[in-house]
């Protein structure tokens, strides 16, 4: 693994129980040193991918501290990019359903496979 095993204090963000001792259980594996893992690769971008590749998304480079990195400061051009007007709305992935509207769906989608009754 090549960003080794989270310690304790990066298991924080997550919400479950389960999932932490899930994690806690799986083999430990140290960290590696990214620069002798990719000996052909720019300083610049293994300090990058270091901090793009953190287990704890709260400690993880955010997208705008990324496009800032020196390393992509060649890529990188402010003036060219557009802004959005109002950030986006993911509601659609985090629908709140009911158990009927469970029901609903499951016959909806299970007409969809076999839509004559007769056969």
């Amino acid at each position: 693994m090549l960003i080794g095993s989270p310690d304790e204090s990066s298991l924080g963000f997550l919400r479950s129980d389960n999932a932490r001792r899930y994690v806690r259980m799986l083999p430990q594996f140290p960290k590696q040193n990214f620069s002798a893992r990719f000996p052909n690769v720019s300083p610049g971008a293994v300090d990058l991918l270091e901090k793009m590749l953190v287990f704890d998304p709260n400690r993880r480079i955010t997208v705008d501290e990324a496009l800032c990195h020196p390393y992509l400061g060649p890529l990188h051009d402010i003036n060219e990019e557009p802004v959005c007007q109002r950030p986006f709305s993911f509601d659609f992935e985090h629908p709140s359903f009911t158990e009927e509207n469970i029901k609903e769906l499951i016959y909806r989608e299970t007409v969809n496979f076999n839509p004559d009754p007769t056969h």
